[in-house]
């Protein structure tokens, strides 16, 4: 694995790969540019050919290569590593795992992609299909941005197409293009619309196809069945081609079908998506979330579609996310508005969406205080104690009910579901891992003032320094966890013999840290703003005042437990060091 990301780090180049994804400009040793990852007027985004590494100012984002595919791309390292491998030339069969299992999943890509020109050379020469479409106000340029096709109503004439194209038996079917029985092999699709689904990086996975027959007892859509590169659960139709204007906008527009997406995006609302012809599920908000954490659910106003929404809510606040709710006129969806209203009067329309306490206490009724008690059980579900807490002041504010009372009733909630289930605790420390990488992240946006920060910006910009610091530090009393932890891995790396005469790469130390660590890595790194000149005198300085405050809590520790005995050897002790100019070794002050 190591040897893979070395090599394809050999043979790209940072400068080269980031300037296809956007402008940079030289600025000094570095290069700038507007951070791709958040809005912004004034360049903030370095990058650092010397580290080749990256790391932006204002939302701190920060790392090598790899980094910036999973951040730009939102793939996984798994998937950045085989995307640049791919662009590097480098084969990586040995880190993809089981070659029966790759084989598979290579050749059921090669189906679906075969499967969806098949089906958009028939909707080229079906009347009825192109027919249909026009109807539904489609024009020729979404159709070929959404690469809808059509299936013929024959048995099996994409599974013969498929089998004059070279694929086996076992991988058609792995597919789940094709069905078989009594009667032999038959398509699974047939006289449909179809609507092919893809994964983030463009690859067709699936299909959903719209029934064009009248025929009875037929569902009106259906979808492929899962399989190894398809989880219905986790996949949503759309979303390959909305995220960019997602991360733009902050924000996604759900809607319930595959033509209310469609034409949403057709309209300029290019950030809308749609679950797979089922309820919004957990798995596709966790995908959704990479992109951004605000949604605006547009479902229909019926019965079902109240009780989508009503779901939908439950799931967006159990994965922390923020959400708002549109109501159309009754009888309307997003396909029908758009077509009947246009853009200017949808847009209206969305500027009139609700908070999820208000839609529940608008559906509620008489029923308010049902109402009250079912959002606060929602509420208690959501990981984000900031978010809880503005939740809880709207829902006082909406429903007129005493704060806190809520508050308490809250409290009371979250007990109940501790006891009943056993797994709230789980809710409780998801929330405290979010409160704590919340405050890595504050710690890391201030400037750089302590003596902790200071040794390790000198650590990390002047790698003969590191020894010398390393060596001399107690690593166990720095305060700060985030420069602790970079420490003790600074210290790990450089133990290691084979990195002796390598001296401190910043690249090897990102690879094995995490991601709270990396951005102050980053930081530091492309901006150091050392004095190289009074590096030495800098070390001293901060090893020494950082042992003395170390002295100072035990010495308060001292006093809460009034123990006058080591007080006063503690004090004797802090007031020797003060008054002496010493190295420190060891977390101790010794003589020259």
């Amino acid at each position: 694995m190591n040897s893979i990301t070395e090599e394809i780090k050999s043979r790209i180049d940072i400068i080269d790969l980031i300037a296809e994804y956007m402008d940079l400009k030289r600025a000094g040793q570095n290069y700038k540019g507007l951070c791709p990852f958040h809005s912004e007027k004034t360049p903030s985004f370095m990058v650092s050919p010397s580290k080749q590494i990256f790391h932006c100012f204002g939302c701190h984002k920060g790392g090598d290569i790899f980094a910036f595919v999973m951040n730009y791309e939102n793939m996984t390292f798994q998937e950045a590593v085989s995307h640049l491998s791919q662009k590097a030339g480098i084969k990586t069969e040995v880190f993809k795992g089981d070659s029966k299992i790759k084989g598979m999943k290579e050749s059921l890509f090669a189906i679906q992609k075969e499967a969806l020109l098949f089906f958009q050379n028939n909707l080229k020469i079906s009347k009825q299909a192109t027919s249909y479409l026009k109807e539904r106000g489609l024009n020729s340029e979404t159709i070929e941005r959404f690469s809808i096709g059509y299936s013929k109503s024959e048995k099996d004439s994409l599974f013969s197409h498929l089998k004059e194209q070279g694929f086996s038996l076992e991988h058609i079917k792995a597919s789940g293009l094709v069905n078989s029985g009594e009667k032999g092999v038959y398509d699974f699709f047939r006289d449909r619309l179809m609507f092919p689904i893809f994964d983030l990086q463009g690859r067709a996975i699936a299909f959903g196809g719209r029934i064009l027959s009248n025929l009875k007892n037929m569902p009106k859509y259906i979808n492929s069945p899962d399989s190894i590169i398809f989880k219905k659960g986790e996949t949503s139709y759309g979303l390959n081609i909305a995220k960019s204007t997602i991360t733009q906008k902050g924000y996604s527009i759900i809607v319930e079908g595959y033509l209310d997406a469609i034409m949403c995006h057709q309209y300029g609302f290019a950030n809308a998506i749609a679950p797979l012809g089922t309820a919004l599920t957990s798995g596709q908000l966790k995908k959704l979330k990479r992109f951004s954490n605000k949604v605006l659910l547009i479902f229909d106003g019926d019965s079902a579609g109240i009780s989508a929404t009503k779901r939908s809510i439950e799931l967006c606040y159990a994965e922390g996310m923020i959400a708002k709710i549109l109501l159309l006129p009754q009888g309307e969806d997003p396909d029908t508005f758009l077509r009947r209203h246009g853009e200017e009067n949808f847009r209206k329309y969305m500027s009139k969406a609700i908070s999820p306490a208000e839609f529940l206490l608008m559906i509620s009724g008489k029923s308010k205080l049902d109402a009250v008690r079912y959002m606060l059980q929602v509420i208690s579900s959501c990981p984000d104690p900031l978010q809880r807490d503005e939740a809880i002041r709207e829902l006082s504010d909406k429903s007129k009910t005493n704060e806190l009372t809520l508050r308490e009733e809250l409290k009371n909630v979250i007990q109940k579901t501790l006891n009943l289930k056993g797994s709230g605790m789980h809710s409780i420390g998801t929330s405290q891992k979010e409160f704590s990488k919340s405050t890595k992240i504050k710690e890391i946006k201030k400037e750089i003032k302590t003596d902790e920060e200071i040794l390790l910006n000198i650590a990390l910009s002047m790698p003969e320094k590191t020894n010398a610091i390393i060596d001399r530090i107690d690593i166990k009393i720095v305060e700060n966890p985030v420069i602790r932890g970079i420490f003790e891995k600074i210290k790990t790396y450089t133990a290691d013999e084979s990195n002796i005469n390598k001296g401190l790469l910043i690249e090897k130390l990102l690879s094995i840290c995490n991601e709270g660590e990396q951005k102050l890595i980053t930081m530091f790194s492309v901006n150091p703003q050392i004095d190289e000149e009074h590096a030495d005198e800098s070390i001293e300085c901060c090893l020494k005042k950082i042992v003395l405050k170390n002295i100072e809590k035990q010495i308060k520790a001292a006093e809460q437990l009034g123990d006058e005995k080591l007080l006063d050897s503690l004090t004797r002790h802090r007031n020797y060091l003060r008054n002496l100019s010493h190295k420190i070794k060891g977390g101790n002050l010794v003589k020259n």
